[in-house]
Formats: structure tokens, sequence, C-alpha cells
């Protein structure tokens, strides 16, 4: 069973259970099996701004971002416990909402895909040019 921390800021109520879900299922349709970790932030416009500037350099506003382990270390490390630890994603909240309003769904649905775009991320699946 992947274990999935999700830490939301304060004013941004997301349903957990839904989240932790939706991605354990996309970790399942990919053949992701044993012990998986991955880290789910969901916060506002400026702590992602915050984020993009730092690590990526990149002025603009941003849904979704993903920092994968291996950047850091090795291409997913095995730690003692043998969790296969992916890395970390974080949701704008804020631009969520926004594109659930134009997409006439739930906020935690938008939420949801943009998560999942972000684990996608971090397994290795990459816009086409």
């Amino acid at each position: 069973m992947p274990d999935i921390q999700i830490n939301c800021e304060s004013r941004y109520k997301t349903n957990k259970e839904f989240l932790a879900k939706h991605l354990a299922r996309v970790l399942d349709e990919e053949g992701i099996k044993g012990s998986t970790a991955v880290s789910v932030l969901i916060c506002g416009k400026r702590k992602v701004r915050e984020l993009a500037r730092r690590y990526l350099r990149a002025p603009e506003d941003h849904n979704v971002l993903s920092f994968v382990y291996s950047e850091i270390k090795k291409p997913f490390v095995d730690y003692p416990d043998n969790t296969l630890n992916l890395g970390e994603i974080v949701v704008c909240y804020p631009l969520a909402q926004e594109e659930a309003m134009e997409e006439n769904k739930m906020v935690d649905q938008a939420v949801a895909e943009l998560a999942e775009h972000g684990l996608r991320h971090l397994l290795g699946q990459h816009h086409e040019e």
C-alpha cells in the first residue's frame, strides 16, 4: 500500500481520502507495487511561485510542481525499509479552483487531476514536445 502524505495549508480544504485513493489507483495502474511513498502539498499561489522561482527559475504561475527525489539523490532511492520514495507534488489550490470552475467540476476532482499529473512526472512521464 502506498504511503501518500497529504499536507494542506489551513485555508485550502481538500478531501485527503479522495486524493490519496486517486493517487493510489494511478500507482496501481502503472504497476507500482509494494511500499511506495509520495508527498503532496496543497498550497496557495505565493508558495508555488516561491518554489518555482527558487528551484525552476520560472517566474510564471504553475498549477502543479513535481520534485523527483532522484534529482537530489540516486534514482528512486530505496531506504532501509525498502520504500520506493518517488518525490513531492505541490498543487496550487487557487489555480485548481479556477480550473474546476472553467471545466464545471468539483475542486477536489481538479486537485486530484493536477496531483495525478504531478505523480506521472515523478514516474518519468513528461509532456510531448
